[in-house]
């Protein structure tokens, strides 16, 4: 069972900037394989004062995956994150819960060079397919937000690896989210649309804020398919293992000691992440209890299986599979 990598493509102005927010548009061919994991490396070099308070993945504030015309990916960020806020970040914590990673190589505070890697889980077979056809689209919110407010960036590139896995057992799609605007003091029914998708399942969804706070009322959530009952937003946060330090993200601002820069979160306000342990596709009711005026955004996950096709390159003699729904519902196991 073969993995092995591949740099698909690399770009030096795709970049957040200081000036304002900034969306790019990368389009490249690919190579044949089972493709487990789209890898995106972001580099950039900060000058002036710089004062990093999170994980850079964090100024991601949408994300569109499209190969040979097919939509894998269709991800936006409810809110922006706080100047100087040591929350994990959208992105970073989206990722983290569906079984990719989001790892920025760790730094102290005011070092210019950041570097952060993000594995994308994919799951798609492009075997007997010569040149697959790469579509990104990526969004960034302006870099000072986490950064700091007096920084610059000299320099930097996105570029795109393949991780190709012949053990990849789940295909993971992400599609549009369902907006839903709230009243205050009122618990409401929320329909999240799911498109018709055979052989997919849902397996989680992110319910993102359009702010960094929850704002939910004291009945909380109740999705009707997982429970009679209204569930407080911390017991879905302890079914979820976010209560137990889950997420990781970057925090250096009181140290020089780069090696120590990582922290655990237990909970990212305005973001939750509620499993569903591979529930039948198809619209999801939700009763929600909102304590404010506001819209969130609904987002389902979708996994199905996969078969990785074999390739005559040399045996490898351990298999590393590749399973999207596991990596979701493991960390909801209690021991």
């Amino acid at each position: 069972m073969a993995v092995s990598y591949y740099q698909l493509n690399r770009s030096t102005t795709s970049i957040p900037s200081t000036a304002a927010a900034a969306t790019y548009t990368d389009g490249f061919y690919g190579v044949p394989g089972t493709l487990e994991f789209l890898i995106w490396r972001l580099e950039v070099t900060a000058a002036s004062t710089v004062d990093v308070t999170t994980s850079m993945a964090a100024l991601v504030s949408q994300f569109k995956l499209v190969v040979d015309g097919s939509i894998l990916y269709d991800w936006s960020a409810g809110f922006a994150p706080d100047a100087g806020s040591t929350q994990t970040g959208n992105w970073n914590y989206f990722l983290q819960s569906i079984g990719g990673r989001s790892y920025q190589v760790p730094s102290a505070d005011g070092a210019g060079a950041k570097e952060v890697y993000m594995a994308i889980p994919v799951g798609i077979n492009l075997q007997g397919v010569s040149t697959p056809r790469f579509e990104i689209t990526y969004g960034f919110y302006d870099a000072n937000l986490v950064l700091g407010a007096s920084a610059t960036i000299s320099s930097g590139a996105s570029t795109f690896w393949a991780r190709f896995n012949q053990a990849t057992q789940r295909s993971t799609r992400v599609v549009s989210s369902t907006s839903f605007q709230h009243t205050a003091g009122q618990t409401e029914q929320v329909v999240v649309r799911i498109p018709q998708m055979p052989g997919y399942v849902l397996d989680s969804i992110l319910i993102q804020n359009d702010s960094a706070a929850d704002q939910f009322g004291s009945s909380g959530l109740r999705i009707l398919s997982l429970s009679q009952f209204s569930m407080p937003i911390d017991l879905h946060r302890w079914a979820s293992n976010e209560l137990g330090n889950r997420f990781m993200t970057m925090n250096p601002t009181a140290t020089t000691d780069s090696e120590s820069a990582q922290t655990y979160k237990n909970k990212t306000p305005g973001v939750l992440t509620v499993p569903l342990y591979g529930l039948a596709a198809g619209d999801l009711v939700l009763m929600v209890d909102s304590d404010a005026t506001t819209t969130r955004f609904y987002t389902p996950v979708l996994t199905s299986v996969l078969g990785g096709q074999k390739m005559p390159v040399p045996r490898q003699t351990v298999m590393a599979p590749g399973n999207t729904q596991q990596a979701m519902a493991q960390p909801t196991e209690v021991n």
